[in-house]
């Protein structure tokens, strides 16, 4: 299946979109919105993609009603996601986790392009499997452009099945993987640069331009159960 959905906050805030199952969105929030699934997956050879647009001095935040389950099907789902910020615009990026299950593969693109004066803050959370299972793959690239220069440019690649990944030169045996991105006017939180706690590892990497990656590998939420997580929220 391939679908495209379109979103564009003009100003006013007026929120205005197009979209095309399995890619739905609900409005939750004068500048809020939900993905919504529409149906079971996605499966194995959807191709879907979102296009966001933030006008100058408009705020969107994007969540999701519950977390995302990738299944196996014929070939790896590919998911899309792109930003344009005007000037003073401000975008959270906030869905929920994203399950990729044993079979399955997921290839997940985060594509940014930040005015200056504009923020961002994308999180993007990865679990390998659901209870009892090893995980399938995933292939991650964020790419992220502030005031005209590049930002950041990082890929993340994990294997439930492959020794190699989940040993101690990979995630150690940690099912959950996340990264989140502040992109210009976005401060950094008020956690250790460098910490690990109750099997949740992280480290925060100053970037050459105005931002900075936190990354981050436990065996639970890494954003949501923790004081971590609480501290990512203000």
């Amino acid at each position: 299946m391939r679908a495209v959905a379109e979103l564009d906050v003009e100003p006013g805030q007026r929120i205005r979109w197009r979209a095309e199952p399995p890619v739905v969105l609900r409005r939750t929030g004068p500048s809020r919105v939900h993905l919504v699934q529409a149906a079971g997956g996605p499966l194995g050879g959807d191709d879907l993609a979102l296009n966001l647009r933030l006008a100058a001095g408009t705020r969107l935040e994007v969540a999701s009603a519950a977390a995302t389950v990738v299944q196996p099907g014929s070939g790896p789902v590919r998911w899309t996601v792109t930003a344009e910020l005007a000037p003073g615009a401000r975008l959270r990026w906030w869905p929920e986790p994203t399950v990729v299950c044993d079979g399955a593969e997921l290839h997940a693109s985060v594509r940014l392009r930040v005015a200056g004066g504009a923020g961002a803050l994308v999180r993007e959370e990865v679990r390998l499997g659901r209870h009892g299972q090893r995980g399938g793959r995933y292939r991650g690239t964020l790419t992220a452009d502030h005031a005209g220069e590049p930002l950041v440019r990082h890929s993340t690649v994990l294997d439930g099945a492959d020794p190699g990944l989940c040993g101690p030169a990979g995630t150690a045996g940690g099912r959950t993987v996340a990264s989140v991105l502040g992109a210009g006017t976005e401060p950094a939180p008020g956690i250790d640069p460098v910490g690990e706690r109750d099997g949740l590892r992280w480290a925060r990497h100053e970037l050459a331009g105005d931002g900075w990656l936190l990354l981050a590998v436990g065996c639970r939420s890494v954003c949501h159960e923790s004081e971590t997580g609480r501290d990512m929220h203000r």
